[in-house]
């Protein structure tokens, strides 16, 4: 009876840890560092790469801490604290202390990942012909 009871005491508790090793943050799709690659122009269509942008800028996301840091050459570091939810029907990363959104998209070709954002725009409201923001995974 001991024996029996040694082999299903630790299956009990086995089903425990599998569990817990599978749950991922939300947005840990979108967790690492992003570097700036394309802008495209919203009305004109414009496309600026490489120094035609006139800066550089990394995109640093912690899903487990639900920050994000837009770290740009020409102006000081910003740090948020980010929701993921849908805004106007669309994904959106949402900057809590500024109250404003990015819609996001996310595209995998060719072996890399490439995360698209939209301009920057105050939560419920729409901003029409704004610039897309191109970034791929380091």
């Amino acid at each position: 009876m001991k024996s029996l009871w040694l082999l299903i005491f630790p299956l009990l508790f086995s089903s425990c840890k599998e569990k817990d090793c599978c749950v991922f943050p939300e947005g840990s799709e979108l967790h690492g560092e992003w570097e700036l690659v394309k802008i495209v122009n919203g009305f004109a269509q414009i496309e600026l790469t490489g120094e035609e942008i006139g800066y550089t800028e990394t995109l640093k996301i912690d899903a487990g801490r639900d920050k994000i840091t837009f770290d740009k050459s020409d102006s000081p570091k910003e740090t948020f604290s980010f929701e993921l939810r849908e805004e106007l029907s669309y994904d959106a990363i949402v900057l809590e202390e500024a109250d404003e959104y990015h819609w996001y998209w996310l595209n995998y070709e060719d072996g890399k990942e490439e995360l698209t954002l939209y301009q920057r725009s105050r939560v419920g409201a729409v901003l029409a012909d704004g610039s897309y923001y191109h970034y791929l995974k380091r």
